[in-house]
């Protein structure tokens, strides 16, 4: 059977779909990956083949220009909340009157362009390959189109906390076809239409998901592949906590956030053994840290949670699932919507505290980190959220069960209850 992986250029989509394309390959499928050119050497980097054929606009400039919109409809731009980068650039401005809003006509053009021609090229490359299966991520929906066009099953994987057909300004993401991509080969879609969607979410927290059959799944950590630090081996010094600045934080709101800052410093003045991973350019712009403080450059979070009290980190769904399929306390400065909204669904059952990232003082950082760090209550309620991730089915059942959808062209309730009571 041929396995169609379609993945966008957001990193942290695709590596959540790493373990069950490792199940399909290790059952004896072929699989490919169609995925930006940006994305080719993280797909090649886990074993699996890329295919090149997909095309985006720039994530990290799309996600500042977001910002930059947000800050430019806001009637108050309160102090505390630091200025956009430029959208292009990356530099800071000082004004948001800094940026030439006439840039934004060639942009607008050259994305349209990129989003038609990543469409065509993912029906071209299926029409050479002609998948058994197709499986998508939020952004890349051109997996939905190859199924209809060659009548075979396409799934949503979400990456946790986004659901088929979300009301929550920001996540309804690619909710329609707002460029006619699939009206231009003759298919009406929007994502009410997806029919079988893929969900490691914890059961407390399911997102919407419409008329779409939700496939559980068991979240296995993937970040990446590094040599294991020899410090790893020896024990924790009291309390340790993990903060995680991913690269997609500084990318898109700055070096300079003071969240970052508040949180070492609270961290290490609570007298805890504190592991940063982070980007090379934000550690290095940091300056002189306390010496409590150790640094691990982008290390894979399943190499250092194992021994930690605490994860602190900006809001991403991927940092969020790793912290509960371990079981630690998390503390969480989203500076995005969609953080804040995963904070929304996942605090009030005690295993998750969220702080605006963008305007937490170090006073209500400090409040917090202490709440979490020091009441028992939140590593009790993370524990109970572990357990009930790992009785999720594995990627190698889900694997199965959608090699079946394949074969039958249909799935139900049943086959998934059936699947449930098999694990």
């Amino acid at each position: 059977m041929r396995v169609l992986f379609t993945v966008s250029n957001w990193a942290g989509h695709y590596m959540c779909m790493v373990p069950l394309a490792w199940a399909f390959r290790a059952a004896g499928h072929e699989v490919r990956v169609a995925c930006p050119p940006q994305q080719v050497q993280g797909v090649a980097s886990t074993g699996l083949m890329p295919v090149s054929v997909l095309d985006a606009p720039d994530m990290m400039e799309s996600a500042r220009l977001a910002f930059y919109v947000q800050a430019l409809y806001t009637p108050q731009q309160t102090p505390e909340v630091p200025l956009p980068l430029h959208p292009f650039t990356g530099e800071a401005l000082a004004s948001l009157r800094d940026f030439d809003t006439s840039l934004l006509d060639d942009f607008w053009k050259d994305t349209v362009t990129s989003i038609q021609r990543s469409y065509d090229g993912a029906v071209n490359f299926a029409a050479a390959w002609r998948p058994d299966l197709v499986v998508h991520d939020i952004m890349a929906v051109e997996g939905a189109l190859i199924g209809a066009l060659h009548d075979v099953p396409s799934v949503y994987f979400s990456p946790g906390f986004i659901g088929t057909i979300e009301t929550e300004p920001g996540l309804d993401l690619v909710a329609n076809d707002p460029l006619s991509c699939f009206e231009k080969y003759g298919v009406d879609w929007t994502r009410h239409k997806i029919k079988y969607a893929v969900d490691p979410s914890p059961d407390v927290a399911v997102p919407p998901m419409g008329d779409a059959l939700r496939i559980p799944i068991r979240y296995q950590p993937y970040n990446g592949a590094q040599d294991l630090d020899p410090w790893m081996f020896g024990p924790a010094k009291g309390k340790r906590i993990c903060l995680v600045w991913g690269n997609s934080a500084t990318g898109v709101f700055g070096e300079q956030l003071p969240a970052l800052h508040h949180a070492i410093d609270s961290a290490a003045q609570h007298g805890a053994e504190v592991v940063l991973t982070a980007a090379l350019s934000e550690v290095e712009r940091l300056g002189p840290l306390p010496p409590n403080v150790r640094v691990l450059r982008n290390c894979p979070l399943e190499l250092i949670l194992p021994s930690c009290d605490l994860l602190i980190h900006h809001g991403s769904a991927n940092c969020y699932m790793n912290g509960l399929v371990m079981g630690i306390p998390q503390l969480s400065l989203a500076l995005n919507y969609d953080g804040r909204i995963y904070g929304r669904r996942l605090d009030p059952f005690g295993a998750t505290k969220t702080l605006p990232g963008l305007t937490a003082t170090r006073e209500e950082i400090d409040k917090a980190l202490a709440a979490v760090l020091f009441d028992q209550q939140y590593g009790r309620e993370a524990a109970v959220m572990r357990d009930s991730l790992a009785t999720a089915p594995t990627a190698t059942q889900v694997a199965d069960l959608l090699i079946r959808l394949a074969a039958t062209g249909g799935l139900t309730g049943e086959d998934v209850a059936e699947l449930a009571a098999a694990r």
